[in-house]
């Protein structure tokens, strides 16, 4: 009766109900099972808190008009809520979502995002509304039950992985079903920042998943008025495995305080209350993946006037966070996010201890600080053939050579990579932890009121 169909609406629902009915799988769930759910959205979905809630997704519904007469009501829940149990059909007309035999058009008030009733909008054989069969409308009905609110909209999380849209519908119908035995509360619950949440409910699902390569999307949408409109976020799956391994044994102390650090500093931090900058941040990836790398890695704050109050990145400064200084997250990252080339990785670490050595052997905070403030490619590449030549001249090895720094920093001779700064954060990231780990001084080797590596304040 029930399954998924790859579009989110349908997907969601048929993981609510199939969450509510306490089923592992859609095709476990039975005729009573969805007369069960049918009742409950008939009992709940016309009374506060959740009336309010689908005002802004299904206006204009049955479910949300007052003035509609009892009669006529009765008759829109018998086409629409219990319309899996009619046998009328649209002769010639197949579900849009599931391919079986249509039994109902269906417009606004019924499906988010589509056009009002009476209007042709490049409909399916030139008439107005939607082909949809009474199970699949069944299961957009459900959804807003796995769904959340959040900054005035709904908030649903949908993947091909169908055991994510499952798990995230399950904690939501959770959270929901808590809120609805609440007799007190008569509005719903607004949360804010939908992309702490959305992070939030990924890293909640991530580490109970047998396959954890599977992309996420959040879809943050309204259907009120003339303000209807969808926001998609993504998380890819190579960020989705990232996560997952962040979060394990061997990473996941650290990473946990990477992320305590990054909350909004309010009083009550937490999904939905407050944001979490780096939640906020893994959206982004892998676009912005080397600012990522700066802010997170290298802990590298901001001396800018910050975008976002309470924002603790302002405060981040790796000299008094050691402690979070970590190339083997780094590492994982880069080859998980960003898909680094192996062989690059390892020239990166290899430079950075061969670095690190110099400047515990030699002392020389010089470069230290030059590397760390250097802000123009040639500066980069001049100070790198400066301690090379150093370094031969006293009878030793050059600390870098041709072939490893074309690996690192450039497309071809004197061609800079479009991330060389990336590149000269990451062997700073290993020169630092390879020079705590030796006992080294690092926040003397820091210049006061220093800003962030290339000479200005890093971007928000």
């Amino acid at each position: 009766m029930l399954k998924y169909t790859g579009h989110p609406f349908v997907d969601v629902g048929t993981a609510t109900i199939t969450a509510f009915a306490e089923k592992a799988n859609p095709e476990d769930v039975d005729r009573q099972d969805l007369d069960s759910v049918a009742s409950f959205i008939e009992q709940h979905y016309t009374k506060d808190p959740l009336k309010s809630f689908l005002t802004a997704i299904f206006p204009n519904a049955g479910y949300v008009q007052p003035a509609m007469k009892p009669e006529k009501f009765a008759a829109f829940l018998d086409r629409y809520l219990y319309g899996y149990k009619n046998e009328e059909r649209l002769p010639g007309r197949r579900c849009v979502y599931c391919g079986r035999e249509a039994s109902v058009q269906v417009f606004r008030q019924h499906v988010p995002m589509l056009t009002g009733e009476g209007l042709l909008n490049f409909f399916p054989g030139a008439a107005p509304g939607l082909p949809v069969c009474g199970f699949c409308l069944l299961c957009i009905q459900a959804f807003p039950l796995g769904a959340t609110k959040s900054s005035g909209r709904t908030l649903i999380i949908h993947s091909d992985n169908e055991q994510v849209t499952l798990r995230a519908a399950w904690n939501f119908l959770d959270d929901n079903l808590k809120y609805l035995d609440m007799h007190d509360i008569t509005k719903y619950p607004d949360q804010k920042f939908p992309r702490t949440i959305f992070v939030d409910q990924v890293l909640k699902i991530s580490g109970d998943l047998d396959e954890r390569s599977s992309s996420i999307t959040l879809y943050h949408l309204t259907n009120y008025g003339t303000t209807a409109d969808v926001n998609i976020m993504h998380l890819p799956s190579q960020t989705v495995e990232f996560l997952a391994v962040a979060n394990s044994a061997k990473f996941g102390q650290i990473w946990r305080e990477i992320v305590r650090r990054a909350w909004q500093k309010v009083d009550d931090a937490r999904p939905g209350v407050a944001r979490n900058f780096l939640y906020e941040d893994l959206v982004d990836l892998p676009e912005k993946a080397a600012r990522f790398v700066q802010v997170y890695f290298l802990r590298q704050g901001f001396r800018a006037p910050a975008r976002f109050k309470d924002d603790p990145r302002n405060g981040y400064a790796f000299e008094r966070e050691l402690d979070l200084i970590s190339w083997g997250l780094t590492a994982m990252f880069l080859r998980e996010v960003i898909e680094m080339e192996a062989e690059r990785i390892e020239a990166i670490r290899n430079l950075g201890d061969g670095l690190s050595s110099y400047v515990s052997r030699t002392n020389d905070r010089r470069f230290f600080r030059d590397f760390y403030r250097v802000d123009k490619y040639g500066q980069l590449r001049g100070l790198l053939i400066k301690v090379s030549n150093a370094e031969v001249r006293g009878g030793r090895p050059p600390l870098i050579g041709f072939d490893e720094f074309i690996t690192i920093f450039e497309e071809g001779e004197e061609l800079p990579r479009i991330d060389w700064r990336l590149a000269r954060d990451l062997v700073l990231i290993r020169m630092i932890e390879r020079l705590h780990q030796e006992g080294k001084m690092i926040e003397e080797m820091v210049p006061e009121e220093e800003v962030a590596p290339g000479g200005q304040a890093a971007e928000i």
